[in-house]
Parts: C-alpha cells; sequence; structure tokens
C-alpha cells in the first residue's frame, strides 16, 4: 500500500509539474509552440525520463546481483599483478 501511495504522488507530482510548465510557456509574450511542437515537446521528455529510469535500474540491478564487484575484483587482480611487476 506504501509503494501504491508513492506511485500515486509521484505520478501526481509529475502531473502537476507538466501542466504548470505548460501553462506558463502559454503565458510567455512573443513565444508560441503549435500542437506539433507540444507533441515533440511531451515525446521529447517522456523518452528522456524513460531512458533515465532504465538506466538508474539497470545500475540498481547490476550492485544487487554483484555484476559491479565481480569487474572490480578482476580489474584490481590484472592491475596489482601489473603494479607488482613494475616495482620488480
Amino acid at each position: 500500500m506504501k509503494r501504491f501511495l508513492l506511485i500515486i504522488g509521484s505520478v501526481i507530482a509529475l502531473s502537476a509539474v507538466a501542466y504548470w510548465s505548460l501553462y506558463v510557456m502559454g503565458h510567455i509574450e512573443g513565444v508560441e509552440l503549435s500542437g506539433h511542437g507540444v507533441a515533440a515537446m511531451v515525446v521529447g521528455l517522456g523518452f528522456t525520463i524513460l531512458i533515465g529510469f532504465g538506466l538508474m535500474a539497470l545500475i540498481f540491478f547490476s550492485n544487487k546481483h554483484g555484476h559491479d564487484e565481480a569487474v572490480h575484483n578482476l580489474y584490481m587482480s590484472t592491475h596489482s599483478s601489473n603494479d607488482d611487476n613494475e616495482n620488480s
């Protein structure tokens, strides 16, 4: 239930910000945006937000399943042996 309320609150907040931004853009003197421009802006912003969510999900997924640790350990093992050879 707590997660559901968080999602609903986020959707309401995002909707309010979208409404406010369209309201402000509509009341700026000398700047007009056609319906195609509004559609392009909405699609572009939606795509940008979707990519951001996707990349953050991949970061959390990678961290949760230990993929980062495996790469870090491999990096450290290869570079620590190179450091030992250079110091000899």
